[in-house]
């Protein structure tokens, strides 16, 4: 045989006991194949070949294991499978218990850990539904640490003070915030924010307190011409006036036909009247009053749940 067989031979040999100590025929199981072509795509190749250095790491046959190490190895085995089946079962029932309105709402913000209960509430936020409305007034907030739960309730859409109101279901849209307050309502009913609500604050204390937004009276249409026009000092009367207050003390020679104006006019439901037909009468908040007596939520390690009106999650806020 002559040199150049010889070096051929050595080179089939070793390039054999390279192919047997990477795996041999078991490394039919995994490396790079090709797919057959179809009349759609041409062939493919996919996969990776090993490097010698991956087959180096591989354990050992289990032929050369020793009963006892065979054992082992089942029994670390059997415990992977049963964490992955725990595991899979806890997604199942994760997703059981997931609502359909999961990231429609969400929990916001919690100021749970106030001792009193009149300060302690959380705010709800409304993502963007495109254009939906969603009922939330059978929802509930429910402690996971207590066990407490308590439905959101119904609501009054367009608020009188000192008078009978419709309390009617919770609709919310997208962009609006909700905020929900464990004590009771200073009106007596949970409603709307709109841009005559900065009237209540005057006699009320609502926590947070109602952004005072109101129409001035300064800017009505005034009578300022003719027999019944208001004077000079009415007109400087008026200019005083704060938004969203009411006068409470007339000077004692102040024209009649002003103090009888701002009487009728200068108070939240005449505001009501005269503007809720505006396109941008209500704003895009709630205040929502549970009318509990006692804090609803732990001071610390407390995790509140939204669920909605089948039971399931849709956020959940833990502090």
């Amino acid at each position: 045989m002559d040199d150049a067989a010889k070096s051929i031979l050595f080179i089939l040999l070793g390039l054999g006991l390279f192919w047997f100590i990477t795996g041999g025929l078991n490394r039919m199981e995994e490396g790079m194949f090709i797919t057959p072509p179809t009349f759609e795509k041409p062939s493919e190749v996919y996969g990776e070949v090993p490097s010698f250095w991956d087959f180096l790491k591989r354990p050992a046959s289990e032929q050369n294991l020793s009963p006892e190490e065979k054992l082992q190895l089942e029994i670390e085995q059997a415990k992977k499978e049963a964490d992955q089946i725990e595991y899979d079962l806890e997604k199942i029932k994760e997703l059981e218990d997931t609502s359909i309105y999961k990231n429609k709402i969400e929990i916001s913000r919690s100021y749970g850990s106030r001792s009193n209960v009149n300060e302690e509430y959380i705010k709800l936020k409304v993502n963007n539904l495109g254009g939906e409305k969603l009922q939330i007034s059978d929802w509930t907030l429910k402690s996971k640490m207590t066990g407490q739960e308590i439905s959101l309730g119904k609501v009054v859409k367009l608020p009188y003070t000192s008078q009978n109101n419709y309390l009617q279901t919770l609709f919310v849209s997208g962009g609006e915030e909700i905020i929900v307050m464990s004590g009771r309502s200073p009106i007596g009913f949970s409603f709307q924010i709109n841009k005559c609500s900065g009237y209540l604050e005057q006699f009320q204390d609502f926590e947070p307190r109602i952004s005072k937004n109101c129409p001035l009276i300064e800017d009505e249409n005034l009578p300022i011409i003719g027999p019944n026009a208001f004077n000079d000092a009415c007109l400087d009367f008026i200019d005083d006036i704060s938004r969203c207050e009411t006068p409470l003390n007339y000077p004692l020679d102040m024209q009649g036909e002003c103090r009888n104006y701002l009487i009728t006019n200068a108070n939240h439901n005449t505001c009501i009247t005269n503007y809720k037909n505006d396109s941008n009468f209500y704003k895009a908040e709630w205040r929502i009053f549970l009318n509990r007596t006692q804090e609803l939520w732990k001071k610390d390690r407390e995790i509140i749940e939204l669920r909605d009106n089948q039971g399931k999650l849709v956020d959940s806020y833990s502090y």
